[in-house]
């Protein structure tokens, strides 16, 4: 995967722009990208491509071009290399679920079990595959919607093996089946991180950080996935190693500035601080902000229990990247998840108190 993004980077990004944009570029990959300023000086363009993939990892430094071409105004390089990046993720997904020889005894699995439900006459079927698989047979009429979900939201049915980074706690909320107990996990690959919405709690046994697990018949979003009643979790015993880089960037929270930049829809997870809050009747806006500016929270129906004040953090998980009018805010939805993180009291205010 990360010779498609690199050869992206290069033939469909850098190789598309004049000299005096690529000194423009080199310009805002200063505060994008971790490279000495004279580093990026005297690189050309394969060596800046390089740089850059080995300062933010691969999918990232792609992200981190688009932005800067869409700060730079460059929007026909911009969209150009957002088209080829979820292009080449489209087909990242679909080999990498078909790895290892499991591909096989799935699909075996899954035909003798179609044949089964369609005649009982087959011979050749064997008792024991009948047993293990049929019970996840569907009806009917399951079967249809999940064959026009799969052209809505591209349902993946072979496997991908994934190690789990994190989850939270199941929580309940409003979901198109009615009210039930969802929750949400980071998991990853050898090149990337994604997030995944599970809509079914009894899968929170196998979302163990750490645990290397393989996902079938599941929906995969724009941008994250999405894991229900008919999805297949299971435990699997692999030498899956996610480098270091990837681990750290998904456990960071992304800076503000960066997030205004987003797309909207854009999945945001993080910690954020508060600086200043105004309650309506049901919804919150909160101020957060960090080193590189402010930016507005919409919290719908305000979930937490906790009161939160000025100075306060915020735990924001799937939330999403809107807008309202002109400006770009994160906005809660019927399945995002807010925590309040109290400030910790100085220790002069401690003791006066006791």
């Amino acid at each position: 995967m990360e010779s498609e993004y690199r050869e992206m980077l290069l033939l469909t990004g850098l190789d598309h722009i004049t000299e005096e944009e690529l000194k423009r570029f080199k310009y805002f990959a200063l505060t994008e990208f971790q490279i000495a300023r004279s580093t990026l000086d005297v690189a050309d363009r394969t060596e800046l491509a390089d740089h850059l993939i080995q300062s933010a990892g691969a999918a990232s430094a792609v992200t981190k071009a688009i932005n800067i071409f869409q700060k730079l105004n460059y929007m026909h390089i911009a969209n150009a290399l957002e088209e080829k990046k979820k292009e080449a993720e489209r087909k990242f997904m679909t080999n990498t679920k078909k790895r290892g020889t499991q591909k096989v005894e799935n699909r075996s699995q899954a035909e003798n079990c179609s044949a089964a439900s369609a005649t009982h006459s087959d011979n050749d079927f064997k008792e024991q595959a009948a047993t293990e698989v049929c019970p996840q047979a569907k009806p009917q009429k399951k079967q249809m919607v999940a064959e026009q979900e799969a052209i809505r939201e591209d349902l993946q049915k072979d496997p991908l093996v994934v190690t789990v980074l994190k989850a939270i706690n199941p929580f309940e909320c409003e979901t198109q089946e009615g009210r039930q107990e969802i929750f949400h996990a980071t998991v990853a690959t050898e090149t990337d991180f994604f997030f995944v919405k599970v809509l079914n709690a009894q899968f929170k046994d196998k979302f163990i950080p750490k645990r290397t697990i393989k996902i079938s018949n599941y929906l995969w979003h724009n941008n994250f996935m999405e894991v229900t009643s008919s999805s297949v979790v299971v435990d699997v015993e692999s030498n899956h190693v996610v480098p270091n880089n990837v681990v750290k960037r998904a456990k960071e929270t992304p800076r503000i500035s960066k997030l205004k930049i987003q797309p909207c829809g854009t999945i945001v997870n993080g910690l954020f601080k508060v600086q200043k809050i105004t309650e309506e009747k049901d919804r919150v806006l909160y101020v957060i902000h960090d080193k590189t500016g402010t930016m507005e929270v919409l919290v719908l129906e305000n979930p937490s229990k906790t009161k939160c004040e000025e100075g306060d953090k915020i735990r924001l998980t799937f939330f999403e990247v809107s807008k309202n009018g002109v400006k770009i805010q994160l906005k809660s939805g019927p399945c995002s998840f807010f925590k309040v993180i109290k400030a910790a009291k100085p220790k002069t205010d401690m003791k006066s108190v006791e």
